[in-house]
């Protein structure tokens, strides 16, 4: 792969499908994002994408996020039962035996990858120190308002998440977002995204001194 963007940034989140056919939560936060951000006097601009819940639109959104070479993509899914962000350690290549929105399924229920021959991929940014950001900066009660995960689930917010971390594991990251006001409104969970993608830009920052 080419060298990174050094501004770029892109964040993606998931359009309509069976229970949230109305607005998908994880889209809803996403596009509250900012346009554009510093760190450490360096200027980054995020893009937002929505996805379709479509295992052919994933890939050809992979293909399209993958090809501007970004210096991090994050993707974003609703997970209904859920009552806090959660940052998805990593992804698994098989079980994708569900219909996706279309009514379509994948061949034998696994991805085609174009690196990594595992069951499985990490990511390489470090999820824990990112909790502690959120943490740090998101309070609500006694509630936790983020916690590391290691099911990213075997549809397509696993198959999208598992796409990324093929091409770049030390780039990408997926996180779950609760429902809307169960317990944080769609501004609070941009919030959220938003110091997850500062606290992966220092650490992809640090690493590149």
């Amino acid at each position: 792969m080419e060298k990174a963007s050094e501004n770029l940034i892109i964040v993606t989140g998931f359009g309509p499908f069976g229970g949230f056919e109305a607005v998908n939560p994880s889209w809803e936060a996403v596009k509250l994002l900012p346009d554009n951000f510093e760190s450490n006097k360096t200027p980054y601009n995020i893009e937002k994408l929505e996805v379709p819940v479509e295992y052919a639109a994933v890939d050809k959104a992979i293909e399209e996020i993958w090809s501007r070479n970004p210096i991090l993509v994050i993707h974003c899914g609703v997970h209904s039962a859920s009552k806090c962000v959660l940052v998805e350690k990593l992804a698994y290549n098989n079980c994708f035996m569900r219909k996706d929105f279309s009514g379509c399924t994948l061949q034998n229920g696994s991805a085609s990858l174009k690196n990594s021959k595992t069951k499985f991929i990490y990511t390489g940014l470090d999820v824990n120190k990112i909790i502690k950001t959120i943490e740090e900066c998101h309070c609500k009660s006694a509630e936790a308002a983020a916690q590391s995960s290691r099911n990213p689930g075997n549809y397509l917010c696993g198959y999208i998440y598992l796409k990324s971390l093929d091409i770049n594991r030390n780039r990408s990251l997926f996180v779950h977002v609760p429902q809307i006001d169960k317990p944080f409104s769609s501004q609070e969970v941009s919030d959220m995204i938003f110091n997850i993608v500062q606290e992966c830009v220092r650490q992809i920052e640090e690493d590149n001194v």
